[in-house]
């Protein structure tokens, strides 16, 4: 599996890159040969985030972990990592290689998950609107994001509360 670690607004030290790929090459026996890994270590207002991202076999598996102490972020991150791939090692390895809880890190013996299930659907017509328009509405329904019909570009946008923060927001415009 290929490793890269990237810095942000954070000087990690060796021994931190040597823990973080030694425990990151671990999980190269669940994931598809061509696998590869990116952490992200920064440090933003004195509190240290890291992010992983793992790709393999064109799917994603990503997750991000924020505390005053990066070491103890390794160890979280890693933690939710190994559930996710343990949650979904079929779509994740090409060869479906089974599991064995006694090579988990976090596990002491392998969880059962329940496929995920539509419970709910919605509907409704999206109007066009102007950005402004969508954060109001979206205030006014209740929810952290909101989905509308982009006046000026005529593209249907996804709008999103960010979660570091009460006043701003993310729009995904499709095309």
């Amino acid at each position: 599996m290929k490793i890269e670690i990237v810095e942000r607004n954070y000087r990690a030290s060796q021994k931190l890159k040597d823990i973080l790929e030694k425990k990151l090459a671990r999980f190269e026996k669940y994931l598809d040969d061509n696998a590869s890994a990116k952490a992200v270590l920064s440090e933003v207002k004195g509190r240290f985030k890291l992010e992983i991202t793992i790709i393999s076999a064109g799917k994603y598996v990503r997750t991000e972990v924020e505390t005053d102490n990066m070491y103890a972020n390794v160890d979280l991150a890693l933690a939710k990592l190994e559930r996710q791939i343990v949650k979904y090692s079929a779509k994740l390895t090409a060869r479906r290689r089974k599991i064995e809880p006694e090579l988990l890190m976090f596990y002491d013996e392998l969880p059962k998950f329940e496929a995920p299930k539509i419970t709910k659907r919605k509907k409704y017509e999206l109007d066009p609107m102007t950005e402004d328009e969508a954060i109001e509405q979206m205030e006014l329904v209740g929810n952290d994001f909101f989905v509308f019909n982009n006046k000026q570009t005529k593209n249907i946008c996804i709008l999103y509360r960010r979660h570091n923060s009460e006043n701003e927001y993310g729009i995904i415009e499709t095309e």
